[in-house]
C-alpha cells in the first residue's frame, strides 16, 4: 500500500451539510482536528472498502455520514464512488450483515464530506435505527481505482486504534488495517441522533474502566464519566499520583502509580491532597461500609488492613484504623 502525507488546513463540510443539533453526536475513531497532518491512501482498487467499527452511545438513529476525501495537490473532479455501507458489528475484521446502503456518494476533493440524505434531491433523510452500546461498521466502497495524484480516503497521524479499522481487499477478504501497514484511523464518521439516555466509558475509583454507563450510573459507582460515546479502549484513567521518593505530584493511571511506589488519588484528580486512609471504599465518605471492608480485610490478612505497616495483623492495626476513621476525611 502507498501512503501520501497531507497537511489538513481545514475540516469543511462539502456535501449535503447541515448543523448538528444538540442531541447529535459524531462518532469517530480518528482524532483529526484542523491544522493536523493526515495521510492519503491512494491504495484502493474498485470494489475494495475502507471500514471503521463504531459503537452507538444511545438509543437513536444514524442520521449522517462524514468522510474525509482529499488529493495531494487539490482541485480534483468530483469522484462518484460505489457506496457508503452500514453493516452490523460482526466479528472483527469481518462485518455482519448489511443494515443500510447509500449508493453512488459524490465525494468532493479537499475536506470533510457530509451526507444527510439517501437521494440526490435531498428529500429522504438518512435514518438508521441503533441502540445503546450497539456496535456497527461504517464503510466506503470504491468504484474507481485510486491514483497516486488523485483523491482518496485519509487516516490520521496519531496512531491506530486496535480492532477498529479494516479493509476489504481485492477478492473480498477482510483484513485489519494494521496488518496492511496503515498507521492511523480512517477518517470515516457517523452522526447519531439520540432519543434515549447516552452512555459512555467511566473511570472507577480502583483505576479500572467500565463501558456502557450513563453519567448517573458512573457517579453512583464513584467514578468519573468520560462522556457520551467514549470507550475504555480509547481513554486512559489518569489521576494525581504522589511519589514520596521525589515529592512529585504527577498524572498516572493507578497501575503505573503503584509501580513507581506512589499514592494514587483516584480518576480525574489533579492534586495530591492529604489522603483519607480509612476510606477503604474510596467514595469520599466514612461510614459502616469502610468498617466492614476493614474487618473483612483484617480477617483475610489483606495488606490493606495493615494500618501499622509491619506485616502483622493485630490490635495495633485496629487501633490505627479507628484513629484514622475518627479523624475523618479532609
Amino acid at each position: 500500500m502507498r501512503f501520501l502525507k497531507s497537511s489538513v488546513c481545514a475540516l469543511i463540510g462539502l456535501a449535503a451539510t447541515s448543523g448538528l443539533a444538540g442531541d447529535e453526536i459524531v462518532l469517530q475513531n480518528d482524532s483529526l482536528m484542523a491544522g493536523d497532518n493526515a495521510t492519503i491512501c491512494p491504495c484502493f482498487v474498485a470494489g475494495e472498502e475502507a471500514a471503521v467499527w463504531l459503537t452507538s452511545p444511545c438509543d437513536g438513529a444514524i442520521v449522517g455520514f462524514q468522510i474525509f476525501w482529499r488529493s495531494l495537490l487539490g482541485g480534483a473532479p468530483v469522484s462518484l464512488e460505489d457506496s457508503i455501507i452500514v453493516y452490523e458489528g460482526g466479528n472483527f475484521p469481518n462485518p455482519g450483515p448489511v443494515k443500510e446502503e447509500l449508493l453512488a456518494p459524490a465525494l468532493q476533493d479537499g475536506g470533510l464530506n457530509e451526507f444527510r440524505f439517501e437521494d440526490e434531491n435531498q428529500t429522504i433523510p438518512i435514518n438508521i435505527p441503533v441502540s445503546a452500546n450497539e456496535e456497527f461498521v461504517l464503510s466506503l466502497k470504491f468504484f474507481n481505482n485510486s491514483e497516486i495524484t488523485g483523491p482518496s480516503i485519509l487516516f490520521d497521524d496519531s496512531g491506530i486504534t486496535p480492532n477498529k479499522n479494516a479493509v476489504r481487499v481485492s477478492g473480498g477478504q477482510w483484513r485489519s488495517s494494521e496488518s496492511l501497514g496503515v498507521g492511523g484511523d480512517w477518517i470515516i464518521r457517523a452522526i447519531v441522533e439520540c432519543s434515549g439516555e447516552q452512555v459512555g466509558a467511566a473511570c472507577l475509583q480502583d483505576g479500572s474502566c467500565m463501558d456502557g454507563l450513563t453519567e448517573a450510573e458512573a457517579v453512583m459507582l464513584g467514578g468519573v464519566w468520560s462522556g457520551p460515546g467514549t470507550a475504555c479502549d480509547t481513554i486512559q484513567c489518569l489521576g494525581a499520583c504522589f511519589i514520596p521518593a521525589t515529592g512529585a505530584c504527577t498524572q498516572f493511571d493507578a497501575f503505573t502509580c503503584e509501580i513507581v511506589g506512589g499514592e494514587w488519588f483516584g480518576p480525574g484528580s489533579t492534586e495530591c491532597v492529604e489522603a483519607c486512609p480509612a476510606d477503604l471504599t474510596m467514595d469520599g465518605m466514612l461510614n459502616f461500609l469502610d468498617v466492614s471492608d476493614f474487618l473483612g480485610a483484617f480477617s483475610a490478612s489483606d495488606p490493606v488492613a495493615d494500618f501499622e505497616p509491619d506485616g502483622n495483623f493485630n490490635f495495633l492495626d485496629v487501633s490505627a484504623f479507628l484513629a484514622a476513621y475518627a479523624k475523618g476525611c479532609p
